[in-house]
């Protein structure tokens, strides 16, 4: 365990210091959010005023690029240096430096959820209770351990270029086709049929279920978790192949 720690640590201090994560987790999602809520001011979405509906819609955005983007791409970094080998002549196995990898990646998870959620609601002030702030928060961070797995999958490729541009189809189209950056009925239907079957989309439908009062779907978990199921053992397939 102490090991553990000692790694979330010295990760969350390396993570901090990445330029990538700072600019396209936190500062470009708020660009959006200012932009686009100016846009469309005044309006509403499914009953949801917009100002709230794309705060949900940009926090889940912010969690896709760095679940996908950031952690994916650095695993892949971390699996190319020789100093992974020296790494683990320590009392730190594989298992629990991946471990602390994951605990690394919801801390910062965390860390966007509250940010996103204390400045602009002090900047809009929402008149929303604390027991939906919370809510949201936990769902948002586990529905997030979907998108490591995509992380993880895109790292197990062997150049860095090919996870690069694969890792920013991926973001593009969940962003895009899932509804993060426009409203889903923005597009032609057979766009929406798409979309609603992307886990970005089922993401940000839990949370905004939560803001209209619905309550979370069955339905929504169960195909998240199929969605999580599928891509986690297709990450262990191909790193024991490649072990192999």
């Amino acid at each position: 365990m102490k090991a553990i720690i000692q790694t979330v640590v010295m990760e969350v201090q390396r993570m901090i210091k990445n330029k990538y994560f700072l600019c396209f987790s936190l500062f470009m999602p708020f660009v959006f959010y200012t932009l686009f809520t100016y846009i469309n001011r005044g309006s509403t979405v499914d009953g949801i005023d917009f100002d709230y509906y794309f705060l949900i819609s940009m926090t889940c955005y912010s969690l896709v690029v760095t679940s996908v983007q950031t952690f994916g791409i650095q695993i892949m970094y971390d699996r190319r240096q020789t100093w992974m080998d020296y790494l683990f002549t320590h009392p730190l196995t594989p298992p629990q430096y991946f471990i602390s990898r994951i605990i690394t990646q919801l801390l910062l998870n965390a860390v966007i959820v509250s940010l996103f959620f204390l400045i602009i609601n002090a900047w809009k002030q929402f008149n929303r209770p604390l027991e939906e702030w919370i809510i949201t928060s936990i769902w948002l961070l586990a529905g997030s351990i979907l998108f490591l797995t995509i992380g993880i999958l895109i790292a197990q490729t062997k150049k860095v270029e090919t996870a690069s541009v694969t890792a920013n189809v991926v973001v593009l189209g969940l962003a895009i086709l899932g509804g993060l950056w426009m409203p889903l009925q923005t597009f032609p239907d057979w766009v929406q049929m798409i979309g609603e079957w992307l886990p970005s989309y089922l993401f940000a439908l839990g949370a905004r279920n939560i803001a209209s009062g619905e309550g979370i779907e069955l339905f929504n978990i169960i195909i998240l978790t199929c969605y999580f199921l599928v891509l986690f053992i297709g990450a262990i397939i191909l790193q024991y192949r490649q072990r192999s």
